[in-house]
């Protein structure tokens, strides 16, 4: 097992990370205290394409 993560697997975290902060936790306070949901950090999140990431290529993911 390979613990050494590659360049492209640690810049996908660093713009991961910052989608993330930019929404920050008074947003998901705000969202359960309303009942509401988290539709604009998703859709931002699969307009950059971090969606799936995690799925093998050979059903259609990244591979991650």
């Amino acid at each position: 097992m390979n613990f050494v993560e590659s360049d492209e697997r640690q810049a996908l975290r660093k713009a991961v990370y910052e989608l993330g902060k930019r929404y920050g936790h008074d947003y998901y306070v705000r969202k359960a205290r309303e009942n509401g949901h988290t539709t604009e950090l998703w859709q931002e999140a699969g307009k950059l394409g971090y969606l799936g990431v995690n799925v093998p290529e050979e059903f259609g993911g990244g591979g991650g």
